[in-house]
């Protein structure tokens, strides 16, 4: 078993410092309701606004060391 260490590109660590929030609303989505990896190299977050109900996603890139 081989362990692969990845992080995030600098603009993404600074995402995490600011909420993201609804498109539509503004209000802040706390926590994605659902998250994936995806093979091209990065985490897809999916949301829904609990004040509007509108669905969204947002993504992370990752790179390699």
């Amino acid at each position: 078993m081989h362990l692969h260490e990845c992080s995030a590109k600098i603009s993404a660590r600074r995402a995490f410092a600011n909420p993201v929030r609804c498109p539509i609303c503004g209000d802040p989505l706390v926590a994605p309701i659902a998250s994936e990896f995806i093979e091209s190299g990065e985490i897809r977050h999916h949301w829904e606004c609990d004040a509007c109900g509108e669905p969204s996603s947002t993504s992370i890139p990752l790179t390699s060391h």
